[in-house]
């Protein structure tokens, strides 16, 4: 009887189990125009979300493959064109509805037309599609590469979305502005052979740096010296000039000197000032050993010397005509006393002194 009892359940068991398939095959809902067991219509099978990425399947990758600006030297303070070609490099696929959005750090570059993106329709498989977009560069940007983002938002052929982002750096020129100041020559009149020392400033006008700043004279001048050397100037700083020259030509008029300087890409520009100078020819030397009568008026400051000699010449001769003439007078008054004395017969005077 056990036996029987356990055989039983057995077969109850495999029967039982028998029977689920065909239960859960009636209640499974069938395709769509299809009806259920019960007669009736099918409910409608909603289709699912395409996936982002489907795995397996290749990614359509858009990538910048060119990039230009008009001008090439971007200026600041001035407008500029931006042309930027686009790749799709998927083989099969093509994207589409596409928007670029072309962005600068700090600002440094605004749209030109208020809107710094573009709409694309599509690129073909493995086919690529340029566009072009007008900037203003900010005046008061320093003289340095600027980055320029460019984001890429675009779909697939199934509408799955991708986005990719693009950077490349764009050079920003400073206009060179430099003067210097009026040329000062110390003498301003010069002999040959003579120096002197010509000064002036150099000044940095601009808001980029100077470079190898100099200044020098060229040859066939009144005067010449050498070349100075001033070096590196900043911006809104200056720079001082101070020239020994030399007088090499007799003449009066204008010297050029003329100032050079580079910007940062070793591009030189020249500026000419100019200076008044009057060369003279020597005063002729005195030959050594010579003498010359000095006029009256050369000598101790203009005193007569030759009136005065000539009336000391002619006091002295009348003084010795008079001493002359005074002595024969008295030679000739004791002539006569002797004679006067003779005459009286006076015995003391004897006959040779007649």
């Amino acid at each position: 009887m056990k036996i029987l009892h356990r055989l039983t359940l057995v077969l109850m068991m495999v029967f039982s189990l028998s029977l689920l398939p065909l239960a859960s095959a009636a209640g499974d809902p069938t395709t769509d125009g299809e009806v259920l067991s019960d007669g009736g219509p099918a409910a409608p099978v909603a289709d699912p979300a395409p996936p982002a990425a489907v795995p397996g399947v290749s990614t359509p990758r858009v990538i910048l493959s060119g990039f230009t600006t008009n001008p090439t030297e971007v200026q600041a303070g001035e407008d500029f064109q931006v042309t930027f070609t686009l790749h799709n490099t998927s083989k099969k696929t093509r994207v589409q509805n596409m928007k670029v959005t072309l962005a600068s750090a700090d600002a440094a570059f605004l749209p030109a037309n208020g809107s710094s993106s573009l709409y694309l329709p599509r690129i073909g498989a493995d086919q690529i599609e340029s566009g072009t977009m007008n900037f203003h560069s900010l005046p008061s940007l320093e003289e340095k590469p600027y980055q320029l983002t460019i984001g890429i938002e675009y779909e697939d052929g199934q509408a799955n979305a991708y986005s990719a982002q693009e950077t490349v750096s764009i050079q920003v020129k400073q206009s060179i502005r430099a003067d210097a100041s009026a040329p000062q020559l110390l003498p301003p009149q010069l002999t040959m052979g003579q120096d002197a020392s010509l000064t002036f400033s150099i000044f940095n006008q601009g808001k980029t740096k100077l470079y190898n700043a100099k200044a020098s004279i060229a040859e066939g001048q009144a005067i010449t010296g050498q070349e100075v050397f001033v070096g590196t100037i900043d911006a809104g700083a200056s720079g001082a000039v101070d020239m020994t020259v030399q007088a090499v030509e007799e003449m009066a008029g204008p010297v050029t000197v003329t100032v050079s300087y580079e910007d940062v890409d070793g591009k030189v520009a020249t500026m000419d000032k100019t200076v008044e100078v009057a060369v003279m020819a020597p005063m002729p030397m005195e030959e050594p050993g010579g003498w010359e009568e000095p006029m009256p008026e050369e000598l101790a400051g203009g005193f007569p010397w030759v009136p005065t000699l000539v009336g000391a010449g002619l006091l002295a001769l009348f003084v010795i005509l008079a001493l002359v003439v005074r002595g024969r007078r008295r030679r000739r008054a004791e002539a006569e006393d002797l004679e006067s004395l003779a005459a009286l017969g006076d015995p003391l005077i004897a006959p040779d002194a007649r």
